[in-house]
């Protein structure tokens, strides 16, 4: 996960994002600021992104106010997923094992049979060492 960043490391970003000068980031320009920010995401993520930064006005266009708007709410967003990683991290291994990740997933008020918490695990686990890592949780819920 990239580090927090101020508002002028944001402005500077999305300066170097608007190829063509317009003052504006279209979708395309969104996915290569994403790219070369190391955030591989399929096209559906990036339109989802694009729709959330845009707002209300639906114009295909992302403003700098919008964009800044939108990324302090996605770092509060991945800080809050984070206290929740750590929260049900009880070992402090920096993964969340089988029995962490049903803690995390009954805490949202349901029960979890071991088949839907291993295909959960399985889901998420992109790795494939049988454990999730934060990056691995914060892909799967967002």
């Amino acid at each position: 996960m990239a580090p927090k960043k101020s508002v002028s490391e944001w402005e500077e970003a999305f300066k170097l994002a608007d190829k063509d000068g317009s003052g504006t980031l279209e979708i395309n320009e969104l996915r290569e600021l994403l790219k070369e920010g190391n955030c591989n995401m399929p096209d559906s993520q990036i339109a989802d992104v694009f729709v959330y930064f845009d707002g209300p006005k639906g114009d295909k266009r992302i403003t700098m106010e919008e964009f800044n708007k939108g990324m302090r709410n996605l770092e509060m967003f991945i800080g809050k997923l984070r206290q929740l990683f750590d929260k049900f991290d009880t070992d402090k291994s920096g993964f969340l094992d089988k029995n962490e990740l049903r803690k995390v997933m009954e805490f949202s008020g349901h029960k979890f049979t071991d088949s839907e918490i291993n295909d959960i695990l399985k889901g998420a686990d992109s790795s494939g060492d049988g454990k999730i890592s934060f990056d691995e949780f914060l892909q799967a819920c967002t």
